[in-house]
């Protein structure tokens, strides 16, 4: 029984902690210093991944990949075109003049209205 009730005094002893008189402020100086290191932080992130965006913007300019999806937006606006032709009356397809760019730009919508969707659901979980 000697056992039980000296582990249960260590377990009392080990389970507060001492107060000190300075604990406040020493608590205050924890605080500080680590929002200083978050601030740093971002601005190294944010910096870093300007200069990433930089190198792949110029990895694409001279890869010619734009110069590769203005031809394959022509074909594609082609192909969309005589697709409209067959499907629609004539008169209605004359009228609706859909363009390559167009469909690049509701494509590239669609895209940030997934993303922007995906951003409010990380948020909500």
């Amino acid at each position: 029984m000697a056992e039980a009730s000296f582990e249960m005094a260590l377990d009392r002893m080990f389970a507060e902690a001492p107060a000190f008189p300075d604990a406040e402020l020493f608590a205050l100086r924890c605080e500080e210093r680590l929002d200083r290191g978050w601030a740093f932080r971002r601005f190294l992130i944010g910096g870093l991944g300007a200069v990433g965006g930089l190198i792949g913007a110029a990895q694409l300019l001279g890869s010619g990949f734009f110069g590769r999806m203005n031809g394959y937006s022509a074909v594609s606006g082609v192909a969309l075109h005589n697709a409209m032709m067959q499907v629609l009356p004539p008169g209605m397809a004359q009228q609706l003049d859909i363009s390559s760019e167009t469909i690049w730009m509701s494509a590239a919508l669609a895209a940030v209205a997934v993303g922007l969707a995906v951003t409010r659901l990380v948020r909500e979980i």
